[in-house]
């Protein structure tokens, strides 16, 4: 369900050609159902409001994927310096197409299930209550917006 204050979201660069940035985080404590949540809220935002959101979130999780993102916008900047732009496949975009920082936006945002790790607490009369820990794998994929990168 979509909260009325929700931000707008912007219209998605589809292109196979697009220029993509992308940051991973995988093992990460935490249940993926609860960091999901917290993806869904930033898919599709141009990437300062979907910081501004993670940074008064209270979720937990809010902080690991504010984390992925800064990376990924670091990943993003290292390789505008570099002329290493890359499509979705990997493939050194020839030539470099123009991107700003400033145009970039949350593409694709995902928390997938990581292994889980059973652990077993002690009950009453020597029983044992099986529990477990999850960790699931956020990933986060930047693309400038439609209209930018054209030379």
């Amino acid at each position: 369900m979509v909260a009325k204050s929700a931000k707008p979201r912007v219209k998605r660069n589809e292109s196979k050609t697009a220029a993509e940035f992308k940051a991973f985080h995988q093992y990460a404590k935490g249940s993926p159902q609860k960091a999901r949540l917290v993806m869904d809220q930033i898919r599709g935002l141009p990437i300062s409001d979907a910081l501004d959101l993670l940074q008064y979130s209270n979720r937990r999780a809010a902080f690991q994927i504010r984390k992925v993102l800064s990376s990924a916008v670091a990943n993003a900047n290292h390789a505008l310096e570099e002329d290493l732009i890359r499509d979705a496949q990997g493939i050194v975009i020839q030539p470099q197409p123009d991107v700003d920082i400033e145009d970039l936006y949350v593409h694709e945002a995902q928390a997938n299930d990581g292994p889980r790790q059973k652990r077993w607490r002690p009950r009453a009369r020597g029983a044992a209550f099986p529990y477990r820990k999850y960790t699931c794998h956020l990933t986060i994929r930047l693309r400038p917006l439609s209209g930018a990168g054209k030379k």
